[in-house]
Protein backbone atom coordinates (compact mmCIF):
# COMPACT_ATOMS: atom_id res chain seq x y z
CA UNK A 1 0.00 0.00 0.00
CA UNK A 2 1.49 3.31 -0.91
CA UNK A 3 2.05 6.20 2.02
CA UNK A 4 -1.20 7.89 2.15
CA UNK A 5 -2.52 11.78 2.78
CA UNK A 6 -1.60 12.34 6.11
CA UNK A 7 2.65 10.18 5.80
CA UNK A 8 0.58 7.38 7.08
CA UNK A 9 -0.77 4.07 5.88
CA UNK A 10 -4.33 4.08 6.18
CA UNK A 11 -6.65 1.19 4.58
CA UNK A 12 -9.62 1.61 3.02
CA UNK A 13 -10.71 -1.15 5.57
CA UNK A 14 -10.10 0.94 8.69
CA UNK A 15 -12.63 3.95 7.27
CA UNK A 16 -15.40 2.27 5.81
CA UNK A 17 -18.94 1.33 7.64
CA UNK A 18 -19.27 -2.49 7.46
CA UNK A 19 -21.23 -4.07 6.40
CA UNK A 20 -23.01 -2.20 3.67
CA UNK A 21 -26.72 -1.71 3.90
CA UNK A 22 -27.84 -3.52 0.46
CA UNK A 23 -30.95 -3.27 -1.22
CA UNK A 24 -32.41 -5.92 -4.34
CA UNK A 25 -32.67 -3.93 -7.39
CA UNK A 26 -36.44 -5.11 -7.66
CA UNK A 27 -36.84 -3.59 -4.49
CA UNK A 28 -39.26 -0.50 -4.10
CA UNK A 29 -37.64 3.06 -4.18
CA UNK A 30 -39.99 3.13 -0.46
CA UNK A 31 -38.26 0.25 1.25
CA UNK A 32 -35.28 1.44 -0.08
CA UNK A 33 -35.57 5.04 1.84
CA UNK A 34 -37.03 3.17 4.70
CA UNK A 35 -33.69 1.16 4.82
CA UNK A 36 -31.96 4.91 4.97
CA UNK A 37 -34.42 6.05 7.85
CA UNK A 38 -34.18 3.00 9.89
CA UNK A 39 -30.25 2.92 9.51
CA UNK A 40 -29.41 6.85 9.38
CA UNK A 41 -27.59 6.77 5.82
CA UNK A 42 -27.85 8.46 2.90
CA UNK A 43 -27.12 5.87 0.38
CA UNK A 44 -28.03 1.90 0.02
CA UNK A 45 -25.62 0.04 -2.83
CA UNK A 46 -28.73 -2.01 -4.76
CA UNK A 47 -27.84 -5.96 -5.72
CA UNK A 48 -28.91 -7.58 -8.73
CA UNK A 49 -27.66 -11.00 -9.48
CA UNK A 50 -25.98 -11.61 -6.50
CA UNK A 51 -24.13 -8.59 -7.07
CA UNK A 52 -23.07 -5.02 -6.63
CA UNK A 53 -24.67 -3.63 -10.04
CA UNK A 54 -25.67 0.45 -8.29
CA UNK A 55 -26.45 2.62 -5.63
CA UNK A 56 -29.24 4.64 -4.61
CA UNK A 57 -28.55 8.28 -2.42
CA UNK A 58 -30.85 10.62 -0.58
CA UNK A 59 -30.53 13.01 -3.91
CA UNK A 60 -31.18 10.09 -6.15
CA UNK A 61 -34.55 9.54 -4.44
CA UNK A 62 -35.34 13.89 -4.12
CA UNK A 63 -34.80 14.36 -7.66
CA UNK A 64 -35.95 10.75 -9.70
CA UNK A 65 -38.87 10.28 -7.44
CA UNK A 66 -40.61 13.36 -5.00
CA UNK A 67 -39.41 15.96 -8.22
CA UNK A 68 -40.83 13.90 -10.57
CA UNK A 69 -43.95 13.31 -8.48
CA UNK A 70 -43.27 9.25 -8.86
CA UNK A 71 -44.98 7.07 -6.55
CA UNK A 72 -42.04 5.50 -4.60
CA UNK A 73 -44.03 2.14 -3.79
CA UNK A 74 -44.38 1.62 -7.58
CA UNK A 75 -41.21 2.35 -8.79
CA UNK A 76 -37.75 -0.29 -8.48
CA UNK A 77 -34.60 0.62 -7.21
CA UNK A 78 -32.93 -0.53 -10.48
CA UNK A 79 -35.04 2.08 -12.04
CA UNK A 80 -33.67 5.13 -10.29
CA UNK A 81 -29.87 3.28 -9.02
CA UNK A 82 -26.89 5.22 -10.37
CA UNK A 83 -25.00 2.74 -12.05
CA UNK A 84 -22.43 1.16 -11.93
CA UNK A 85 -21.23 0.84 -8.94
CA UNK A 86 -17.46 2.46 -8.02
CA UNK A 87 -15.96 0.25 -5.94
CA UNK A 88 -12.48 -0.08 -4.76
CA UNK A 89 -10.51 -2.91 -2.70
CA UNK A 90 -10.70 -2.58 1.07
CA UNK A 91 -7.06 -2.59 1.15
CA UNK A 92 -6.22 -0.05 -0.88
CA UNK A 93 -5.02 3.58 0.79
CA UNK A 94 -7.17 6.33 1.81
CA UNK A 95 -5.07 7.77 -1.06
CA UNK A 96 -6.10 5.70 -3.60
CA UNK A 97 -9.83 6.06 -2.54
CA UNK A 98 -9.86 9.96 -2.50
CA UNK A 99 -8.34 9.84 -6.46
CA UNK A 100 -10.75 7.30 -7.35
CA UNK A 101 -13.70 9.60 -5.70
CA UNK A 102 -11.79 12.78 -7.46
CA UNK A 103 -11.54 10.84 -10.58
CA UNK A 104 -15.53 9.79 -10.81
CA UNK A 105 -16.49 12.70 -9.17
CA UNK A 106 -18.37 10.55 -6.77
CA UNK A 107 -18.93 10.82 -2.83
CA UNK A 108 -19.15 6.96 -2.17
CA UNK A 109 -17.27 3.90 -2.91
CA UNK A 110 -18.51 0.38 -2.71
CA UNK A 111 -15.47 -1.34 -0.82
CA UNK A 112 -14.94 -4.77 -1.70
CA UNK A 113 -12.87 -8.12 -1.05
CA UNK A 114 -12.19 -10.12 -4.11
CA UNK A 115 -15.48 -8.89 -5.70
CA UNK A 116 -17.56 -9.25 -2.89
CA UNK A 117 -19.00 -6.25 -1.34
CA UNK A 118 -18.08 -5.40 2.35
CA UNK A 119 -18.48 -1.86 3.23
CA UNK A 120 -18.87 1.90 1.78
CA UNK A 121 -16.32 4.69 2.30
CA UNK A 122 -18.02 7.87 2.20
CA UNK A 123 -16.82 11.52 2.33
CA UNK A 124 -18.20 11.90 5.35
CA UNK A 125 -16.33 8.80 6.95
CA UNK A 126 -13.11 9.91 5.45
CA UNK A 127 -13.98 13.72 7.33
CA UNK A 128 -14.90 12.19 10.27
CA UNK A 129 -11.85 9.68 10.62
CA UNK A 130 -9.28 12.17 9.73
CA UNK A 131 -8.59 13.64 13.58
CA UNK A 132 -7.58 10.20 14.98
CA UNK A 133 -5.22 10.02 12.48
CA UNK A 134 -3.96 13.74 13.11
CA UNK A 135 -3.52 12.68 16.63
CA UNK A 136 -1.52 9.27 15.98
CA UNK A 137 1.30 11.23 13.72
CA UNK A 138 4.07 11.77 15.00
CA UNK A 139 5.22 15.09 16.48
CA UNK A 140 8.47 16.53 14.86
Amino acid sequence: MEEDVLGLKISVESVMRSPAVTALASDTVLSVAEKMILNDIGAVIIISQEAPSGIITERDIIRKILIAHKDSDKIHAQEIMSSPLVSIEADKSLTEALKLMRDKKVRRLGVTKKGAIVGILTERRLLDSLPRFIASMPSE
